[in-house]
């Protein structure tokens, strides 16, 4: 499922504003000084484009985020099958880093094994991340059982980490009265006629993890967001947005 969810973003485009910085970004006139810019996957290599439409190739890496304040957040390396993964080479494993378009400096924010809640288990493929607004927290999906992956909340400033078992991707919510809390994909058993049978609905949780309210069992279709009305609709009542394939929602 979570091979599946890869391919979906093979084309993820996130998008935010900022203030002008020297060099690489232009000031985009749209009534107000606001500049929009972008970062993508492109043949297995994250590609940051500022307002202008100019293009840094920024290597090997996927799952990009823009910060709030316009740099970068990465994974890097391949997405990786758990059987090629060897945490004590560059080049079997995977670690976060952050890029800075102003000063074309990165720097290495995790580079970690995880056990998910599995002592003895070495983690270190993720198949998504996601950062808080001040990007203190950072959020790592990782495909860890048979039916679904795992979620890794992580304090960057404290180095503690929590799991939520049966996630299979993330979003951190970026507007609003609920900036900062998470709607996430998760595997949970609920009563199909009469029977326990498991299902896979959004969920609105706390930036701990903590469920607030299931929202939908819905999917968005490869490569869009067109197909989660009750999703969009749940965004408009709590008046949030979250970023997905490059476009916000709702």
């Amino acid at each position: 499922m979570l091979r599946a969810w890869r391919k979906r973003h093979t084309e993820s485009v996130l998008r935010t504003v900022r203030k002008p910085v020297s060099g690489i970004v232009t000031l985009l006139s749209l009534g107000s000084n606001l500049i929009a810019q972008r970062a993508f996957e492109k043949n297995d290599k994250v590609v940051y484009e500022d307002a202008a439409g100019r293009q840094a190739d920024l290597g090997i890496g996927f799952s990009p985020v823009l910060t709030a304040d316009g740099r970068v957040a990465l994974i890097r390396g391949r997405p990786l099958d758990s059987d090629l993964v060897e945490c004590g080479r560059a080049e079997t494993k995977n670690w976060i880093a952050i890029y800075d378009p102003a000063t074309m400096r990165e720097k290495t924010i995790f580079d970690r094994a995880l056990d998910y809640g599995r002592p003895g288990t070495a983690v270190c493929n993720f198949e998504q991340m996601q950062l808080s607004h001040d990007s203190s927290v950072l959020y790592l999906v990782s495909l860890v059982y048979a039916t679904s992956g795992s979620l890794a909340i992580v304090d960057l400033t404290r180095g503690s980490v929590q799991y939520v078992p049966g996630v299979n991707e993330v979003y951190v919510i970026e507007t609003g009265a609920h900036r900062d809390e998470l709607v996430y994909q998760r595997r949970i058993l609920g009563k199909v006629h009469g029977e326990k049978s498991p299902y896979y609905p959004f969920i609105h949780a706390r930036a701990d993890g903590t469920q607030i309210k299931v929202i939908a069992e819905e999917s968005f279709t490869v490569g869009g967001n067109d197909k989660v009305p009750r999703l969009r609709a749940y965004l408009r009542a709590i008046r949030g947005t979250i970023t997905v394939n490059g476009r916000r929602l709702p």
